[in-house]
C-alpha cells in the first residue's frame, strides 16, 4: 500500500511542478564546484579582497527570509557556510526558484565572498541552480536527530543533521588507511580469500548458513580467513594481511555485530614476539591518525597505548584478580570448585583449560583497563596456536585488551600437521559433546600443512572495536554506517523458541503445569520491604561466554541507571527486550554473577509447557513511567 502524504510532503510536490513550469530541471545534471565550504571559511579574507566568485554545492539546511532579502546555511561534506540571496542580484527566474526552495533541497551557488559587521563569512549569491528537489522534510528538529533507532535505521539522515557523525566516519576512513599503509610500508601484500566457504574455521563462533544452488552445496559465510590465508604461507607468500568483513551468526549487543571488519596477517618466519610490536604499533597509529597522540579519553577513562604494553599470563591473572590458582589444578574436579566457588558457568565436558578461559573471562577481563597482553592461553581453547615447549598445556598465544575489551588475538602459528590434525580431532570430540563453536575438521588445510607451511606469527584485530576506542563510541553501532538492524514491525522473539505472543496463541493449557503454591506464609510487614518498581530497558546484551545470562540496564526513574542480570537468554533475543517497560525487585542485596554486580531481579512468569521449561517476563504498558511503585 502507498504511504499516505502529509501536507508537507503534498507542499513540496506542488513546488516541484512550479519548478519545472519556470523552465528549471528539478534533479539537475553536473555542477561544476571550484572548492568547499572550508576553503571559503579559511581563505575569505584573501577572497573577499580579490573579489574572487566560487561555486559550491550542498544542501540547505537554514533559511531565514526578510522581504527581498534571505539568508540561508548551506552545507556540504565538509561543512557549513552562510549563503545570502538578494531580490536584485538574482534574475527574476532565479529568484523565483529561490522562493520555491525548502529546507533539504540540494543547490548549487554561484557568488562572492564577504565577511558581515558581526564576522560571519557569507556567500553572496549572484545565480543559483536547484540541483535535487528534497519531497520530504528533514526532521522538525535537524540539530539534533536524537532517537538512536531512527539514526541507526535511517543513516543517510543523521548524516545529513549531525555533523560529527560524518566526521567520525572520515576518522574511521583514516585510520583504515593508517592500517593499510602500515602493512604495505613494511612489505606486507594485501590479499583476498573467499567469504563463500565449503567449511569455516579460524575461530570457535556459530557460522551463518547458506545454499550454493549451481552446485547443490551448503556454503558458510566466513567467520575467519585465517584458514585461507595459512594456505598462502604454504604457497611461498611471506608477508600477508587482509582486511575482512566476517560473519557470526550469534547475538548482538553495544560491542558486537554479526558482520564486521576486521584485519588478519601473517609473518613468515616470525613468532609471537613480532606480531604483538604489531599491535602495539598499529594501535598507536591510529591513536595518533585520530588524536594526535597515544593518549585519549574513552567513556571518561584516560587511556595510553605508547608502547610497549605489560603482559601476564591468563593463570596469573585469574589469580591476581580472584586469587585462585588454576596452575595447581590437577584435576577438572579441583577447578571445578574454583568455578562454583565464582559463580563461573561451565558444562560437563570442559576441562581445566577450558574452565580457566570461562573463569578469566567472569572474573577477570572487566578489570584490564589499560593496554594489556594476556598470554600462555590454553591448548583446549588455543586450536591453531604452537604448544609452549615448556608447558604443554598452555600454548604460544597472547589476547591484547583494553578497557576490558578483547582487541587482538595473535600466535605462534602452529605448523606441524600431525598436532594440528589433532587438535582438531579434539575439536570433533568437543563438538559431539554439545559444543556448537568447536572446528570442524578441514581436510584440504590439513593436506596443505603436510606440503610445509613456514614457521609464522599470525594476528586478528577486530578493527570495529578498536574504532570505538579511537571515536570514544559507547556502541559498536556508531561506527558502523548501516549496523544490523531488526526490520520494522517485526516484534516477535525468533530466538531459541516461540515468542511470547505466538505462545499466547498456541498454548495447550492441558500441557500446562505450574508449581503448587506456598503453604508457608509470609506476614505483611516482610512483604511490604520488597520494593517492586516499574523499569524501562535502556540497552539489553548477552553476557560472554553465558550459555544463560542476559545483562540489563535499566532506567528505574532514579536518574541514573541500574545493572540486571538475568538468565532468561534461552527464552528471549536481547534486541528483542530493547524499550519494554518491565516489572523489577531493586531492593535485593547486589550479587555479582559472571564476575558482573547484578542489583536487583527481572520478575517473569514461568511454568512448564509440554515438558519443557517455559517463561515470560512480566512486560508493561509503556506508559506506565520508570521508578512507579508496585503496591
Amino acid at each position: 500500500m502507498a504511504e499516505k502524504l502529509n501536507d508537507q510532503m503534498l507542499f513540496r510536490r506542488e513546488k516541484l511542478e512550479k519548478i519545472k513550469e519556470l523552465g528549471f530541471e528539478p534533479y539537475g545534471g553536473r555542477y561544476e564546484c571550484t572548492c568547499h565550504t572550508t576553503d571559503i571559511l579559511d581563505n575569505a579574507k584573501t577572497w573577499e579582497e580579490s573579489e574572487k566568485t566560487v561555486k559550491i554545492a550542498g544542501r540547505l539546511m537554514l533559511i531565514r527570509g526578510h522581504g527581498k532579502t534571505a539568508f540561508g546555511v548551506l552545507r556540504d561534506e565538509k561543512g557549513d557556510v552562510q549563503v545570502y540571496f538578494r531580490k536584485d542580484t538574482l534574475s527574476e527566474n532565479e529568484w523565483a526558484l529561490f522562493k520555491l526552495m525548502d529546507l533539504g533541497d540540494i543547490i548549487g551557488i554561484e557568488g562572492t565572498v564577504f565577511v558581515t559587521h558581526t564576522g560571519e563569512v557569507t556567500v553572496r549569491v549572484l545565480h543559483v541552480a536547484m540541483l535535487t528537489k528534497a519531497l520530504r522534510p528533514l526532521p522538525e528538529k535537524f540539530h539534533g536527530l536524537t532517537d538512536k533507532e531512527q539514526r541507526y535505521r535511517q543513516r543517510y539522515l543523521d548524516l545529513i543533521v549531525n555533523p560529527e557523525v560524518r566526521k567520525t566516519f572520515v576518522k574511521r576512513a583514516k585510520m583504515l588507511q593508517a592500517i593499510r599503509n602500515w602493512y604495505t610500508d613494511h612489505g606486507f601484500l594485501e590479499v583476498e580469500t573467499p567469504v563463500l566457504q565449503p567449511l569455516y574455521g579460524g575461530a570457535n563462533a556459530k557460522p551463518f548458513t547458506t545454499h550454493f544452488n549451481a552446485l547443490n552445496l551448503t556454503m558458510y559465510m566466513r567467520i575467519a580467513p585465517e584458514l585461507y590465508l595459512k594456505r598462502l604461507l604454504v604457497g611461498g607468500y611471506e608477508r600477508i594481511f587482509e582486511i575482512t568483513r566476517n560473519f557470526r551468526n550469534e547475538g548482538m549487543d553495544t560491542r558486537h555485530n554479526p558482520e564486521f571488519t576486521a584485519i588478519e596477517t601473517y609473518q613468515a618466519y616470525g613468532d609471537i614476539e613480532d606480531v604483538i610490536r604489531q599491535t602495539e604499533e598499529i594501535v598507536e597509529a591510529c591513536a595518533i591518525a585520530s588524536y594526535g597522540t597515544t593518549k585519549f579519553t574513552y567513556e571518561d577513562t584516560e587511556i595510553d597505548v605508547k608502547g610497549p604494553w605489560p603482559r601476564m599470563t591468563m593463570a596469573e591473572a585469574v589469580k591476581k584478580y580472584t586469587g585462585e590458582d588454576f596452575d595447581a589444578c590437577e584435576t577438572v574436579e579441583e577447578a571445578r570448585k574454583i568455578c562454583d566457588k565464582l559463580e563461573v558457568e561451565y558444562t560437563d565436558y570442559d576441562g581445566i583449560g577450558k574452565l580457566l578461559a570461562e573463569t578469566f573471562d567472569a572474573c577477570v577481563e572487566e578489570h584490564l583497563i589499560q593496554p594489556i597482553h594476556i598470554t600462555h592461553h590454553p591448548v583446549e581453547v588455543s586450536p591453531l596456536s604452537k604448544l609452549d615447549p615448556n608447558d604443554k598445556r598452555y600454548t604460544i598465544r597472547f589476547e591484547s585488551y583494553i578497557y576490558g575489551r578483547e582487541l587482538a588475538n595473535g600466535f605462534s602459528e602452529l605448523n606441524d600437521p600431525l598436532d594440528q590434525r589433532a587438535r582438531f580431532e579434539m575439536q570433533v570430540a568437543e563438538r559431539e559433546k554439545g559444543d556448537e563453536e568447536a572446528h570442524p575438521i578441514d581436510e584440504d588445510f590439513l593436506t596443505a600443512l603436510e606440503f610445509g607451511m613456514p614457521p609464522a606469527g599470525g594476528l586478528g584485530i577486530g578493527l570495529d572495536r578498536l574504532f570505538m576506542f579511537m571515536t570514544d563510541s559507547a556502541s559498536i553501532r556508531d561506527i558502523l554506517l548501516f549496523p544490523t538492524m531488526k526490520p520494522v514491525g517485526m516484534t516477535e522473539t525468533e530466538g531459541n523458541g516461540e515468542s511470547s505472543a505466538e505462545l499466547s496463541k498456541v498454548l495447550d493449557l492441558s500441557k500446562v503445569k505450574i508449581e503448587p503454591l506456598f503453604e508457608d506464609e509470609v506476614d505483611f510487614d516482610t512483604f511490604v520491604k520488597s520494593d517492586f518498581r516499574v523499569v524501562k530497558v535502556l540497552n539489553c546484551e548477552e553476557v560472554p561466554k553465558s550459555n544463560k545470562l542476559l545483562k540489563f540496564t535499566l532506567n528505574d526513574g532514579t536518574g541514573t541507571t541500574r545493572t540486571i542480570l538475568s538468565g532468561i537468554k534461552k527464552f528471549y533475543k536481547p534486541e528483542d527486550l530493547v524499550g519494554k517497560t518491565l516489572v523489577a525487585i531493586t531492593n535485593l542485596p547486589e550479587r555479582k554473577m559472571m564476575g558482573i554486580p547484578s542489583q536487583g531481579m527481572l520478575i517473569s512468569a514461568v511454568y512448564e509447557y509440554d515438558g519443557e521449561e517455559g517463561l515470560n517476563l512480566i512486560i508493561l504498558d509503556d506508559n506506565i513511567p520508570a521508578g512507579a511503585k508496585l503496591k
